[in-house]
């Protein structure tokens, strides 16, 4: 599925609504819809800091593995930082608010859980390129993926351990996020 609004090209791969249904097929916890809410809060805060830098969004493409923003030409690093910055902030506002306003519920958590995982310094997760920004800004742009590798591996080594340790009790989760990761870091 695709569509144009506001001058940006939006499109749905149908993995993204297999695995979409899968995921709240499966939720037990009931924490399927607070966490897809957290989502679309982490996209709005990367889409509006992109718009406040005056980065024109192309193209949004929503797969299964996540989703994609496609933008017009490059950034200087304190808006590229900013704008990968955008979307774990507009969690963490959002789960500040909600515990605020309502207390701590599966919205807070969502959020907050969001917030953490995206800045975990590993591929292409926020804090992944966020730690590459930062090499590359220090001068060692020929070191980054070198240092991006080593630190998703560090990260990635104790996530390994707990999900077997999670996985007698029946707790799936963290072993798939952890093999998504490694694949991610892997294929670079």
């Amino acid at each position: 599925m695709e569509f144009e609004w506001g001058g940006t090209r939006y499109s749905f791969t149908f993995g993204f609504f297999a695995v979409l249904a899968l995921w709240l097929l499966c939720d037990r916890s009931g924490l399927g819809l607070p966490a897809l809410g957290g989502v679309l809060v982490h996209e709005g805060g990367h889409i509006l800091v992109m718009r406040l830098t005056g980065a024109r969004i192309l193209a949004m493409r929503f797969c299964a593995v996540g989703v994609r923003l496609e933008k017009r030409g490059l950034l200087s690093y304190g808006r590229e930082t900013a704008v990968y910055l955008g979307g774990v902030a507009a969690n963490l506002l959002a789960a500040g608010a909600c515990v605020l306003l309502c207390g701590w519920n599966g919205f807070a958590a969502a959020n907050l859980a969001l917030c953490i995982f995206n800045l975990l310094p590993v591929g292409r997760l926020d804090g992944g390129v966020l730690l590459g920004l930062a090499l590359c800004r220090a001068g060692k742009p020929e070191q980054a993926a070198f240092w991006q590798k080593l630190a998703g591996f560090a990260v990635l080594t104790p996530l390994f351990a707990a999900a077997l340790l999670l996985l007698p009790r029946g707790n799936y989760t963290m072993l798939l996020t952890a093999l998504y990761l490694a694949a991610t870091l892997l294929r670079g």
